[in-house]
């Protein structure tokens, strides 16, 4: 899985997550993509470079900084459309640059992209844009380079708000996905006679939960909207004792979750990210068996947040 979801951001906003790279790597001085003549957007630098490609061997002079981004997942630049047919984005990028050299010349030029880029089809990349566009000083920039870089200044992260799609909070999310599979078959037998395994919910003031766990009023209105219904099924599934070994599974499962919140509880500022990375992570990694399923997935883990199973009660 990667890092961070880029294809999830609009163009302009991973334009704007290069700018603030390359006002790192590069310098304050770097400007905002601008729209050129022939429609195609540049941003532009002047002067020697902080630490690009390196701080005891900087480049400097004129750079032209172009970003090339995707919406489709698992992209790279090896595709035919991206850097082999002549009408690919890098034939026609180095048309348009040779154009732009005669005008206005530079000294550097670096293309950032979303795409994987492998160890073999980068040497390729660098080779071609050297040769097409005549300068020594080319780079490309794939998705495993920006997320070092992010690793590198975790502050861009949090200003763009990328942290919270990081999947730190790792646990087996396949015995969670096996109890709400049997849980799912189950609840129609089960809701007929709920009610009378209900625990109390009320071991913690859910409004004194909610400030501890940062928890907006917004979002716990929507827990008891879409998923409180639900609560006394999943209670009486959990406690009947011929689930005994999906009882084990959640406890399991709770267990790893409430050390892995303790531990990456930072990365997210609002308590709902958590819930909704937790959702989206066991969906992702489950998607033959939970893609119809999304919103049991949701309900369980909003369940374990009322039932006090995770999130801070004190």
């Amino acid at each position: 899985m990667n890092q961070y979801p880029y294809e999830n951001l609009s163009d302009e906003e991973f334009e704007n997550l290069v700018i603030r790279i390359c006002k790192e790597i590069l310098g304050i001085g770097c400007k905002t993509f601008s729209i050129g003549k022939d429609g195609a957007k540049d941003s532009w630098f002047n002067g020697s470079a902080e630490s690009f490609p390196s701080i005891i061997s900087p480049w400097n002079g004129e750079f032209i900084i172009q970003a090339k981004h995707t919406k489709v997942y698992n992209a790279s630049c090896s595709d035919n459309d991206f850097s082999v047919n002549k009408s690919s984005v890098m034939y026609t990028e180095i048309e348009r640059l040779k154009v732009v050299k005669v005008s206005t010349p530079f000294d550097n030029y670096i293309i950032f992209t979303n795409r994987k880029l492998s160890g073999g089809t980068h040497p390729t990349i660098v080779k071609m844009l050297q040769d097409g566009i005549g300068i020594q000083n080319s780079e490309i920039i794939g998705r495993e380079q920006i997320d070092a870089y992010l690793t590198d200044y975790p502050q861009i992260a949090d200003q763009f708000g990328l942290y919270m799609f990081i999947a730190p909070l790792r646990f087996k999310e396949k015995d969670l996905r096996d109890v709400i599979i049997v849980f799912d078959k189950k609840r129609k037998d089960i809701s007929t006679e709920a009610k009378s395994y209900l625990t109390s919910f009320t071991v913690i003031d859910k409004e004194k939960k909610n400030d501890l766990n940062n928890l907006g009023a917004e979002y716990f209105e929507f827990i008891k909207s879409n998923s409180l219904q639900y609560f006394e099924d999943i209670e009486k599934f959990l406690r009947d004792p011929k689930n005994d070994k999906y009882q084990r599974m959640y406890s399991n499962t709770v267990s790893d979750l409430q050390a892995a919140i303790i531990l990456e509880r930072n990365r997210f500022i609002e308590f709902e990210r958590i819930i909704e990375h937790l959702v989206v992570y066991t969906v992702e990694n489950n998607q033959e068996k939970l893609h119809d399923l999304r919103n049991i997935v949701r309900v369980f883990i909003h369940f374990m947040y009322f039932n006090c199973d995770i999130g801070k009660t004190e």
